[in-house]
């Protein structure tokens, strides 16, 4: 599936997969402020002024960023609010118990041209930090997978091992895939 890359603004990696979820399915999104605000972007105090349109306050265990975990700020109500004839369905990493299960239910995925966006821990990264990221995944290899990742550095496609992705996607407190489709 083809998406065009979104940089993203900051704490904003989910704002920013869903425009490029939205884009591929030929829906003018909203910004990524507004998109943010809706799924209950929440920043450290002192940051705020990145991103005016949001919330502030103290750190959630799955880190700064969105709330997609809250039914409050779904995707689906999301989904709802704009009347977009969009679905989703999150799977948490732990009931994808091993990497063939992980490899095998983003190749059904992809084959049904079903969006995914993933929640892994940012060390899948060579910086080893360990702050949540999301991505969208775009296609998918014997032993790789290849993402849409929308941080600034990474204008192309990114080709990542499917084994660092399985351990980065379990090793976050909210790691996951977000199955997106119009069923």
């Amino acid at each position: 599936m083809r998406y065009k890359h979104i940089s993203q603004k900051p704490y904003c990696c989910v704002p920013a997969s869903i425009s490029m979820i939205l884009r591929r399915r030929g829906i003018k999104p909203p910004s990524q402020e507004k998109i943010a605000y809706e799924l209950g972007v929440i920043l450290p105090s002192d940051q705020k002024h990145l991103l005016p349109m949001s919330y502030s306050g103290k750190k959630p265990k799955a880190g700064f960023g969105t709330r997609i975990n809250l039914k409050k700020y779904s995707l689906t109500s999301f989904f709802k609010k704009h009347k977009y004839p969009l679905k989703e369905h999150y799977v948490p990493a732990v009931k994808l118990k091993t990497e063939r299960l992980f490899s095998g239910f983003i190749r059904k995925n992809i084959n049904e041209k079903n969006d995914q966006l993933i929640c892994f821990n940012q060390y899948l990264r060579e910086d080893k930090k360990s702050w949540g990221h999301c991505s969208v995944i775009t296609k998918i290899g014997e032993k790789t997978v290849t993402i849409c990742n929308p941080d600034p550095k990474q204008k192309k496609p990114q080709r990542v091992s499917m084994a660092k992705l399985y351990h980065a996607t379990k090793n976050h407190y909210e790691g996951g895939i977000w199955v997106i489709s119009d069923k």
